[in-house]
C-alpha cells in the first residue's frame, strides 16, 4: 500500500538493534524526523531483554565492557536511565583446581601473574603497552571510516612499527602470546579476549588482530573524552566500564527512551521487506505487510549480506556489488545457556579470603589453554561440538536481583565454538545433548551449580539465526579478522558508511569497527548523514 503522510519522515531506519537505535537518537536529537522499523516484538536485538524462562529476563549479549563511553555521554544515556555498578572484580577465570581473580586493583593482578611466572606481570604489561603504542602509531580512528590495510602500512615507517604491523596483521595469536608470555594461564586470559566469535583457530595467521580492538578504542579518545590513561577499560585484564543495572537490556531501555525523548518513532514487528528507491536515490522502505514508509534516507542497521541479499536489487546498488556482499561467507558457532537457579553456585578454586557472594558478581570465563581454545574451534569447523567449549558467562541477578524471581537467581552462559552444520545429527537432537554436556565443563568449576538448577534452556545457532537475524549466529556479522577489517568491512565500495544508492547508508557490527556492543557503527553511520546533509544543505547548521 502506498505511503500516507503520517508515514513520511526525513529518515528510516531498518533494524532496531542497539546500532540502529544509536542511529536514530543522534539523527532525532539533530532534528530530523526518524523512524525505526523493527521485525522483532522488541527493540535491542542481542541486547534487548528477553524472558528466557518464566520469570526469568535476561539478553543474549552479556557484558557492556565494549560500550563507548563517547556514545554514553553524548546521547545523555545516564539522563534516560542508565547507570553501571562496577564489582571489585572484573572477571573469574577458571582454570583446573584454580581461578584466577580479575580484580580492578593492578597490584593485586600482577601479584597473580608473577605467581605463574616470575616476571610475568612485566611481560604481561608490555605486550599491552606495545599493541597501545602501535594503535597509536596507526592513526586510525573507530569513529571515522578507515583506511584500507595498505594505506596502514604506508604508515609504518619505523623498524619496531614494521615488526608490530606484520606481528599483528600476518602472524597468530598464538606466536604472540608464546612469545610475549610464559605461563599457559596468562596466554589463555589474552586470548579469550582476542579471539570471541571468530571461528579461527588462534594457530591462524591474522588471529593476532584481535588484541588490537581495545587499543584502537582507546587510541581513537580525542581530548573532550578525558585521558586514556583513565579510562575504567585500561584495566590490567582489559576491565569493563562495569555492568549495566537492569542487565543490558538496560542500554536498549535507555536507548529507546532517548530516541522518543527526540521524537523518533518506533515501529516494532514491522519486518523491511525491500528499500525502495527511483532515480538512483532511496525513496523509503517497504514492509513485509505491504505498508510504505517514505523518506530519502535510509541507514540500513542489519547485516549487510541480509540487506544486499533480500532488501535490495541489482537497480539499487549494481550487480556485481550486490553478488560479491551477499557472497561473504559468515560462519558462526553461538550457543546460548539461560539456568535458574535457586542460589548463588560456588566457585572451586577461590582464594580463602575472597567472598563466593562477590566472585558471582561478576563474569566467569572458561578456557584452559591456547590448546584448549584451538582444539573447540578445529572441532567447530568439522562439524562437532567440541568437548572443551570456550565459555563466557554471568550471573546477572546478582547485581540486578530484578532480573529473576525473589530469592531466586539466573545464569546467562554464551559459548563458543558451536558449529552452524552439524557433521552428525541436528540441533533438533543434539541441543540437549550438548547443553548437559556444557552443564558438566561449569560444575568444574561450580562444583554445586547441578543441584542449584530449577529450570534450564539451550538455544543453537541455527535458533540464534532464527531469532536475531545473525546469519548462521555470527554475532559480528562476519569474523572480524584483518581482511575483513579496516576499508574491506563490508566492502571497500562501501566501507564509509555510504552506498552507490543515493541516501542510503549501512550500519550495524557487519561495517567498521565492528565490534560487540560497542555503539560506534551507529555514530558513524549518523555522523556520515549529518556531514552529507550539510554539506548539501550548509544552511542547516542544527544538522551538522
Amino acid at each position: 500500500m502506498p505511503s500516507s503522510q503520517a508515514n513520511r519522515y526525513d529518515a528510516i531506519v531498518v533494524g532496531g538493534g542497539h546500532n540502529g537505535l544509536v542511529a536514530a537518537a543522534y539523527l532525532g536529537r539533530a532534528g530530523l524526523r526518524v523512524a525505526v522499523v523493527e521485525a522483532r516484538d522488541r527493540m535491542g536485538g542481542p541486547c534487548g531483554t528477553m524472558e528466557f524462562l518464566p520469570g526469568y529476563r535476561v539478553s543474549f549479549s552479556n557484558s557492556p565492557g565494549s560500550l563507548e563511553p563517547r556514545v554514553v555521554h553524548e546521547l545523555e544515556l545516564a539522563r534516560f536511565g542508565l547507570r553501571f555498578v562496577k564489582p571489585d572484580l572484573v572477571v573469574v577465570h577458571g582454570f583446573p583446581g584454580k581461578c584466577f581473580i580479575g580484580w580492578r586493583d593492578k597490584a593485586r593482578v600482577d601479584a597473580q601473574l608473577d605467581a605463574l611466572s616470575p616476571g610475568e606481570a612485566g611481560r604481561y604489561h608490555r605486550l599491552l603497552a606495545e599493541l597501545e603504542q602501535f594503535a597509536q602509531d596507526m592513526r586510525v580512528s573507530m569513529f571515522e571510516p578507515a583506511p584500507d590495510l595498505i594505506e596502514v602500512a604506508r604508515r609504518m615507517t619505523t623498524p619496531e612499527q614494521k615488526r608490530m604491523f606484520n606481528r599483528v596483521f600476518y602472524g597468530s595469536l598464538t606466536d604472540m602470546l608464546n612469545d610475549a608470555l610464559g605461563s599457559v594461564e596468562a596466554k589463555a586470559l589474552l586470548s579469550m579476549v582476542a579471539m570471541a566469535g571468530n571461528l579461527t583457530p588462534p594457530s591462524m595467521a591474522g588471529t593476532a588482530f584481535g588484541l588490537l580492538l581495545r587499543p584502537l578504542s582507546l587510541a581513537s579518545l580525542s581530548p573532550q573524552d578525558g585521558a586514556a590513561d583513565h579510562d575504567p577499560r585500561k584495566a590490567a585484564l582489559r576491565g569493563s566500564t562495569g555492568l549495566a543495572v537492569g542487565g543490558m537490556g538496560a542500554i536498549v531501555d535507555a536507548l529507546v527512551a532517548c530516541c522518543r525523548h527526540h521524537g523518533v518513532t518506533l515501529r516494532t514487528e514491522t519486518p523491511a521487506a525491500k528499500i525502495l528507491h527511483r532515480n538512483g536515490s532511496a525513496s523509503g522502505v517497504a514492509t513485509a505487510s505491504g505498508e510504505e514508509f517514505a523518506a530519502p534516507l535510509v541507514i540500513s542497521a542489519i547485516s549487510p549480506k541480509i540487506a544486499f541479499r533480500d532488501l535490495l536489487d541489482d537497480a539499487a546498488v549494481g550487480a556485481d556489488l550486490r553478488r560479491e556482499i551477499c557472497g561473504m561467507e559468515i560462519r558462526g558457532s553461538a550457543f546460548k545457556i539461560v539456568l535458574a537457579l535457586d542460589g548463588l553456585p560456588r566457585y572451586a578454586g577461590l582464594p580463602p579470603d575472597l567472598d563466593p557472594a562477590v566472585a558471582a558478581s561478576t563474569q566467569f570465563r572458561i578456557g584452559a589453554s591456547l590448546d584448549w581454545i584451538e582444539n573447540s574451534i578445529l572441532d567447530a569447523l568439522r562439524g562437532v561440538p567440541s568437548e572443551t567449549p570456550i565459555i563466557w558467562g554471568l550471573i546477572p541477578s546478582a547485581t540486578s536481583p530484578g532480573l529473576a524471581p525473589a530469592g531466586k537467581h539466573l545464569m546467562s552462559v554464551n559459548l563458543f565454538h558451536a558449529p552452524y552444520r552439524l557433521r552428525e545429527g541436528s540441533w533438533a537432537t543434539e541441543k540437549e545433548r550438548y547443553g548437559n554436556h556444557c552443564i558438566r565443563i561449569l560444575s568444574d568449576m561450580m562444583p554445586d551449580l547441578p543441584d542449584r538448577i530449577v529450570a534450564k534452556r539451550f538455544i543453537s545457532p541455527v535458533e540464534i539465526e532464527a531469532e536475531l537475524g545473525l546469519v548462521e549466529g555470527n554475532i559480528t556479522h562476519g569474523d572480524m579478522l584483518p581482511g575483513r577489517m579496516f576499508g574491506a568491512r563490508p566492502h571497500w565500495a562501501v566501507s564509509d558508511y555510504r552506498t552507490p544508492l543515493g541516501g542510503l547508508y549501512l550500519s550495524g557490527s557487519g561495517t567498521w569497527p565492528g565490534g560487540y556492543i560497542t555503539g560506534v557503527p551507529g555514530h558513524n553511520a549518523a555522523h556520515a548523514v549529518l556531514a552529507d546533509l550539510k554539506r548539501n544543505d550548509p544552511m542547516k547548521e542544527n544538522r551538522a
